[in-house]
């Protein structure tokens, strides 16, 4: 399953976890699609639960979805928490630098949305 909830308070909470369809890939497309067209302030929440794995054309767009949305996610998106079953620290290095926000990595869904909120209202610092 994937959702991308876009909440009212400016956080954007995209969901992957079971049940799994074969439809998530293209699910999660539209969902980055989205993501990457936003123009206001937000942080993300992203709540990955169980095994998301995408095919290696998949992984290959969500290479290029990253590369092209950069530079706008780095100016909207004030902070990235990601919620997975077992945190790797490599995934909070990975993240950081692709767009140099604050990122925290935890299994708890309750720290990651306070965690997202701290963030929501802080300016982005100018480079």
């Amino acid at each position: 399953m994937v959702r991308l909830d876009m909440e009212g308070d400016g956080i954007v909470h995209l969901h992957l976890g079971p049940p799994h369809a074969e439809s998530d890939e293209a699910a999660y497309f539209v969902a980055l699609e989205t993501i990457g067209a936003l123009t206001g302030a937000y942080v993300m929440v992203v709540d990955i639960s169980g095994h998301f794995h995408l095919s290696r054309d998949g992984e290959i767009r969500q290479a290029q979805w990253a590369k092209a949305t950069r530079a706008q996610v780095s100016s909207c998106c004030r902070a990235l928490a990601l919620v997975r079953d077992k945190p790797n620290p490599r995934s909070q290095q990975s993240f950081a630098r692709l767009w140099q926000i604050p990122v925290h990595v935890t299994s708890d869904l309750g720290e990651a949305m306070e965690f997202a909120r701290t963030h929501l209202c802080q300016e982005r610092p100018q480079a």
